[in-house]
Order: C-alpha cells, then structure tokens, then sequence
C-alpha cells in the first residue's frame, strides 16, 4: 500500500538529515526545510507504541470486522493485547462489504476515507467505489495480521457481564461462547436496512428488495424499474442504472436532496507516482481535504455569526444555480431542489444524478405512494405505476443499528438503556457497562468529514483506558453517571445553532420523532480529537 517498512523508514530518515545539514550548509535553506519536514514524516513511522504486559487470561473481544474492528485490532496488536474479532458475516469490510448496488461509492475523498497509519498512494479516483475501497480494507487486515484473530459467520445473541469475575461473555446464536475481560462494539451504525410500511407490500408481483441487500444477479436490462427514496444510495444508484440498459426507470421522491457536485477524477500516474515516492506530498494532500471539510463545517452547518450565515447563503444560491444549470426542464429542476437548508438532511453529493433526470427513461414522481398493488405503485393521484422492479433506496434504521443484540449490564439491558435517544460518554462509554467501548457510538456520527478519523481517535482512546486498567491491575472501569450527565447537557448546548439540531425544517434519519439529534457529533473533528486524545481515569469508576 505504499507505506514504509521500519528499515526503510529509517535509511529514509538518516539520508534526508543527512542532504538537510548539506543543503542548510550551503545557504539551501528551502530545499533544507522540504527535506528536514521529510526527515520528521519517516520519523514519525519509527515511532511504535510500547508493549503492554497484560495478565495471560486477558482478551479483548472486538464485535464486527469492519472499518472499527480493523482498526481496533491493528491498534491491540501494536499493544500486545490478546483480542478476538467476531463477525457475523463470512467475509471482513462491514458495510463496504454488505453494500454492492451499482455505483456503491464514498462521499468523501479516498485520501482521506482512509488509516491515517497505513495513508494509500495509488487510489484510482479522488472518490473510491465499493470494490477498491474492500481491497484496502482487506489489504490492510492482512498487512497487520488481523485476519488469524476473526472468528466468521458469528452472529451475537447477547452479551452478559458478571459481575463476580468482572468478565463479559459474549453467546452467538449458534451457541458459541466468548469470555473476555473488555469489549469493543464495532458494529457500525449503518447496518439493518429500513424498509418503508406500505399497504400491499406483499402483494406486489415483481422482485423487490433493499440496495444493502442486492442481488448479484439481478439484471435490469429491459425491465421498468422503481426506486424509492432520495438519499444517498439512489443517488448513487440512479444514475448507473440508467446506464445499464433499463427500460424506464422511476424515481419515487418524497423529498429532494442537495446534491451539489462531487467533482470526481480519476488521479493520473504522476500524481500516483509521486504519493508514492515523496510520501509526504500524499499527508498534504490528505490534510488539504481534512481542513477544507473542516471549514465547511463552519461554513454550512453553523448558524452562529452573520459571516457564517452570509458563506452559507452564497452556497446555497451557487448550488441551485448549478441545480438549473443541469436540469434542463425548468419545473422539474424545481422539483429537485429542496427546500430547506444544505446539512439539514444528509448532503448527498454527486456529478451525474441529477444530469441523470435529462434522459427520457428516468422519471421523477412527487406523488404521495398510497399502496403497493400486483402490478406495481399506486400514488395520490390515483395513477397506477406498472414496474417489474421495485428497489427501496430508503437507508437504515438507526436505532436498530445502535442495538444489534441484547447487552446485559450492571443494571438491566442496553435497550432500556438507550430508549429512543441512545447516549454514550464521548460516545464511547456507558455508565451501566463496565469494561465496554463503542466505536461509532451515540451522538459520533458526521455529515461533513470522515468517520475514519473519528474511529482512531476512539480506538485510540479506548486502548488509553485499557492501558491504564493494566497498568494498574484494575479489574474494571466505567464511566461515572455525573461525567454523561455533564456530557449530555454539553452536546445539546453546542446542538444549538446547528443546521441539523431538530426537525423545526425537515425530517430525517439524523433525528428521532421528537426532533432530538442522538446520531450527530455537534464540532468540529479537532475538537472530539482534544476531548479523546486520553482516557481521564478519574471520570471512571475503576475496580480493583
């Protein structure tokens, strides 16, 4: 993957010190800047975490091997930390696995939906689809000898702490048990699929299923095809059916989405070749795309100063100048532009969905659907919609994805725990569950950067506390009631002044009924990065 080994890190470092002393020595003090700034990128590969010596019974166990479970395995193994991923899946990559639905994609630049320990030089395209991005996955598993510790085809059942041996043990459906002294939740928070509850589903003659569960078979060619929903996997979908020899193909909207352009390219071999040879150019460029998000965030999502509203005004008009610049019939552009503000719902950029609704085959329709029937849709207008294919594009049930088995703690079950505003310290820790991390817990959600970077920077925390519990010879560690109590009146404080604080201008996945944004960190990524750089043990009950 382009990364260093330890003993060419270091030739590295030696002879860029080396050409840094002769070129400041003879008054070359910019090359000598370029050439120093190199020497500390090698050296930061050099610099590897020391081991810990853990009881010879300790096991970490890891829940799901995806973009978390690598992670976290990669980070347990510098440590030398014993740990177990289980998977319920026959194959590791999660939702980049799960997801194959033609034109599956990240809309968020490669070089930065990406390990900031193993940065990748040769990415295809500033946006990866599905496939490059589970080879990396999978290259990077196998670089860190993560795969011998996955356990496949192991669904949870529940997960019980004891509170005797402080140990949780982890049961499959299959009857399969685990016993580890910590678990980390890697579960992911976009992994059941949510169906819509129309009348008549079932009696719908044709196939239709959900585009996190397509079939790899399925061919399209010649067939009239439904899609409902507007978020992001029809907005990727769309556009790549309709160039897969379909028939008609019709988009059922309830609401628009902002679908400002992606401005995808493919990289060319230079570009590649230089990622590669001068490695710290491929860390600028990674950080060019991490801070340009990051003021976006201040840009869109903010409403706080009347700079940030005035930014966000010019946005908004340049995108639905670019909305009418593509659509060429005036009142369906109308359509397709929303009516609420950009971050209110999830931004679903893309170069070719929208230019997709020119082609006589692809349909908008804005009717209300009233019930499925035998031979397809019927909407509002008492218009029947004969289909041979009905694909929802209708995302996922988050609260079904934030508890994907039952998890029996100190007191009572996780489910009670959560109810329908699920809440975690940091989104890491529960007061209820000793011993317990989340990865891509309650309220770390993002509509602005990459998740990746939130992942380490909980993976980074979670190894911190466990650290420190060996360290220490601590039995177990959790979170104070106080510490979330204080946490969760701080994340509505900053919700405040958020696009995406409540459902006053739309609805969406983002929030529950009652308009409360459980799923969505509120700042900026630097500042979850300030507030989990260390495990604050005094924050925790510790066990000895």
């Amino acid at each position: 993957m382009g990364e260093p080994s330890d003993q060419d890190a270091l030739l590295s470092l030696v002879c860029s010190l080396t050409a840094t002393f002769l070129l400041v020595g003879n008054g070359q003090y910019v090359l000598g800047f370029f050439l120093f700034s190199c020497s500390m990128y090698f050296l930061t590969k050099l610099w590897k975490p020391a081991k810990v010596i853990a009881p010879d019974d300790f096991q970490v166990l890891i829940l799901g091997a995806g973009v978390s479970g690598i992670c976290m395995g990669k980070k347990l193994n510098d440590l030398g930390i014993r740990y177990t991923i289980i998977e319920k899946a026959p194959a590791l990559g999660g939702t980049w696995w799960e997801n194959i639905y033609p034109g599956a994609a990240c809309d968020v630049p490669s070089h930065l939906y990406s390990y900031s320990f193993l940065q990748n030089p040769n990415w295809s395209r500033a946006y990866s689809h599905q496939k490059e991005i589970l080879r990396y996955l999978q290259d990077t598993a196998s670089r860190f000898g993560i795969y011998p510790h996955i356990k496949f085809g192991q669904r949870i059942k529940e997960n019980t702490w004891n509170k005797e041996t402080n140990k949780w043990t982890v049961e499959t459906k299959d009857g399969v048990k685990y016993v580890g002294n910590v678990i980390i939740s890697g579960c992911g928070g976009l992994h059941v699929p949510k169906f819509p509850n129309f009348p008549g589903m079932d009696e719908f003659k044709g196939e239709a299923f959900h585009t996190a569960q397509w079939k790899p078979d399925y061919d399209p060619t010649d067939k009239v095809v439904a899609i409902i929903g507007t978020g992001a996997s029809a907005v990727q979908a769309v556009p790549n059916l309709s160039e897969m020899g379909v028939k008609d193909l019709t988009v059922f909207q309830r609401t628009p989405c902002w679908s400002p352009p992606r401005l995808d390219f493919e990289y060319p071999e230079w570009a590649k070749t230089m990622f590669s040879m001068i490695p710290m150019t491929n860390t600028i460029h990674r950080w060019f795309y991490f801070w340009r998000n990051e003021f976006r965030f201040r840009v869109i999502f903010t409403r706080g100063s009347w700079i940030t509203q005035k930014m966000s005004g010019g946005v908004h008009a340049m995108v639905r100048k670019y909305i009418k610049s593509i659509v060429k019939n005036k009142d369906l552009a109308k359509k397709l532009t929303p009516s609420f503000d950009m971050g209110c719902k999830r931004i679903t950029p893309s170069d070719t969905y929208l230019s997709a609704f020119n082609k006589e085959n692809v349909h908008l329709e804005t009717e209300k659907i009233e019930k499925f029937t035998y031979n397809g849709i019927l909407t509002a207008d008492g218009k029947e919609h004969a289909v041979d294919t009905i694909i929802y594009a209708t995302g996922f049930d988050l609260d079904e994805s934030a508890k994907p088995f039952e998890q029996i703690g100190l007191n009572g079950k996780m489910t009670e725990d959560y109810g329908d505003a699920p809440i975690a310290y940091l989104g890491i820790t529960h007061p209820n569950h000793p011993n317990f991390f989340l990865l891509l817990g309650p309220g770390t959600g993002l509509g602005h950067n990459s998740i990746i970077f939130m992942i380490e920077c909980q993976a980074n925390y979670a190894c911190d506390g466990i650290v420190k519990m060996v360290k220490s010879g601590a039995k177990s560690m959790v979170v104070k009631p106080e510490v979330l109590k204080n946490y969760d009146e701080f994340v509505q404080e900053n919700m405040k002044g958020k696009v995406f604080a409540d459902n006053t201008e739309c609805t969406g996945w983002y929030r529950n009924a009652k308009g409360v944004n459980w799923t969505l960190w509120p700042l900026d990524l630097v500042t979850y990065w300030w507030y989990t750089r260390s495990c604050n043990m005094s924050e925790y009950f510790v066990k000895h």
